[in-house]
């Protein structure tokens, strides 16, 4: 959910200065995305297990399930996620790893940062849910199937309640990393070890940047986990790690600011199969999903 449009010229100006250079803008429409039901886009992935189709959910107010759509813009089928809670689903990621095919949830939203405080006022904790990707069935007509949570991990930022709505997986480091939503100076990314194996988790999240990065919606790493991208609310960053890199060295460093197609609220961006290409879209209904080249 964007809280910031007051303030709009101000990450914009942060985001370019600390860059060292800015991409061209290389973007197509690709479809428009027909299902009303999608009305409130707020997590993008790409599918590994189903070609050529994207998972999406709606912001915070609907259920907890997701939309397998296809990059004709036709949803393909709805998948219920048996054994979550939709309190505020900020984004979503796919990878693969051990040979197989994941997707992790992240229902992180804190816009007043009350999340897991311990008062009497708080909300319920960050979770983030695993589940191995389903394979959509083909069938006539919509399918809608209800697919397990294979782990939920209930964590704490150790620094204390935080605006997150990015969200992403290092599959060659094993981490999961979150981008927090805020001002540029106030900024934190923070690392959880990526485990598929435990059924339930609680963990600690540990801050290992402050990246002068404003407002991020989104998040995404690429699938040899070498780029890093981020959604702001105006335009994108892409961030390059060397193999010796962790992801708080590499974020010191200038990246490369590349401008996002015309969107009305974009809170999403996701890396497609090769890492070569991103996609994004925006909340509202009948919205496009545009693909965007990769900065080099």
């Amino acid at each position: 959910m964007n809280l910031f449009f007051d303030n709009a010229a101000v990450p914009f100006l942060c985001v370019a200065a600390i860059c060292s250079r800015c991409a061209a803008d290389n973007f197509v429409n690709v479809a428009v995305v027909e299902d009303k039901r999608i009305s409130e886009s707020s997590g993008l992935a790409i599918s590994y297990a189903n070609p050529n189709a994207v998972w999406i959910h709606n912001d915070s107010g609907d259920l907890p399930r997701l939309f397998l759509v296809g990059l004709d813009g036709a949803t393909q089928a709805i998948v219920n996620v048996a054994g979550a809670v939709a309190h505020d689903w900020e984004d979503v990621c796919s990878f693969q790893i051990d040979g197989e095919s994941w997707l992790l949830i992240g229902d992180v939203g804190d816009n007043l940062t009350r999340r897991g405080n311990g008062l009497p006022n708080s909300l319920p904790v960050c979770r983030l849910y695993l589940l191995k990707e389903p394979v959509i069935p083909k069938a006539s007509g919509l399918p809608t199937i209800s697919c397990e949570v294979s782990s939920t991990i209930t964590f704490f930022y150790r620094d204390g309640p935080a605006n997150c709505e990015g969200v992403a997986v290092d599959v060659e480091r094993r981490e999961i990393l979150l981008l927090t939503k805020t001002w540029p100076h106030k900024c934190g990314l923070y690392r959880l070890p990526l485990n598929t194996s435990d059924v339930r988790q609680k963990l600690f999240a540990d801050k290992i940047a402050a990246p002068f990065i404003p407002f991020a919606t989104a998040l995404d790493i690429s699938p040899d986990g070498r780029t890093m991208v981020v959604c702001t609310m105006l335009n994108g960053l892409a961030v390059a790690r060397t193999p010796a890199q962790t992801w708080a060295d590499a974020v010191s460093k200038p990246g490369t600011a590349f401008n996002l197609p015309p969107r009305i609220q974009g809170e999403t961006i996701c890396f497609d199969r090769t890492g070569k290409c991103l996609y994004v879209n925006s909340e509202t209904s009948g919205q496009p999903l545009w693909r965007v080249n990769t900065p080099k």
